[in-house]
């Protein structure tokens, strides 16, 4: 696949600079996302954040190197790591037997789809078209996990929020992705005429990059939550980016103005009682 930062043009060693160091947005979701889980966290929650990792590495190796197997791994990747959403959200509280079918059922349908993928998708589009489909799937199922799992009325409003962040960002990542092919040759125009480093910021691909590991980190912390033993609780640094609070917060908040309350009514009824013993007891004295 042809992408349009110019090759190998700043250093002889990496292919295409830009588009290798953006990975590192993977790498940094998915270390933020393990940090997130606690220690006792099962693989089945783990994966997901591996699977992120394995993005940003394999797509770091294609775009430094530039060879086709990489693209191939690359492309794969990226198909793993949003299977593996997909199937933590759809197995969840579902039957051995459910689990079992639609494991295998997955399983053979991301091997069909890379075997095709390398003996016919010579343009990419069938690749393409796979990965937007799972990406749509995982919306679904993550818009039906907030359905049945959440029952206080500020926390789908706070998911809603946070679902349409997600797509939205994905969306605009995607738009990226197709100027800087449509458009490649004004793009490179522009970047030589702007010079480095400002025209690192037209590496639209780059930034494709950045955002999709935003993106992915958003619906991965969220099929997490959703997906945990136990009640649900929405918290950290996903849910604040909206600036909408989350239960725990909104708890918290609400815990606070009540204890002010009662402090404050408490504190009054102390003081109004003294002082009516104190003017009682000047009226005492006065008549003696």
């Amino acid at each position: 696949m042809h992408f349009c930062e110019e090759d190998f043009a700043i250093t002889p060693y990496i292919g295409e600079v830009v588009n290798t160091l953006t990975n590192i947005a993977y790498i940094i979701y998915a270390t933020k996302g393990l940090l997130r889980l606690p220690r006792n966290a099962p693989f089945a929650a783990r994966s997901l954040y591996y699977g992120l990792a394995l993005v940003g590495t394999c797509s770091a190796l294609f775009h430094g190197l530039l060879k086709h197997y990489a693209q191939l791994a690359d492309d794969t990747s990226m198909i793993i790591a949003t299977s593996c959403v997909l199937h933590r959200a759809t197995v969840y509280e579902r039957s051995d037997s459910f689990t079992r079918t639609f494991s295998t059922v997955l399983l053979t349908s991301v091997v069909a789809e890379t075997i095709y993928h390398v003996l016919y998708d010579a343009n990419n589009k069938f690749h393409e078209v796979s990965f937007l489909v799972l990406l749509l799937l995982v919306i679904w199922r993550t818009r039906k996990l907030i359905t049945s799992r959440v029952s206080q009325s500020a926390d789908p409003r706070l998911l809603t929020s946070v679902t349409i962040f997600g797509t939205s960002v994905f969306g605009v990542a995607y738009t990226l992705w197709q100027l800087d092919q449509i458009y490649c040759s004004q793009l490179t125009s522009w970047k030589r005429q702007i010079g480095m480093p400002w025209s690192f910021l037209l590496e639209f691909h780059g930034w494709w990059h950045i955002l999709t590991a935003i993106a992915a980190y958003v619906f991965m912390v969220m099929v997490g939550d959703l997906t945990s033993e136990g009640d649900v609780e929405f918290h950290g640094s996903v849910y604040s980016w909206l600036g909408v609070r989350s239960r725990k917060g909104h708890q918290k908040g609400m815990n606070g103005s009540l204890n002010g309350k009662a402090i404050g009514h408490a504190n009054g009824e102390v003081n109004g009682h003294a002082n009516g013993s104190t003017m009682n007891g000047g009226h005492g004295v006065k008549r003696t």
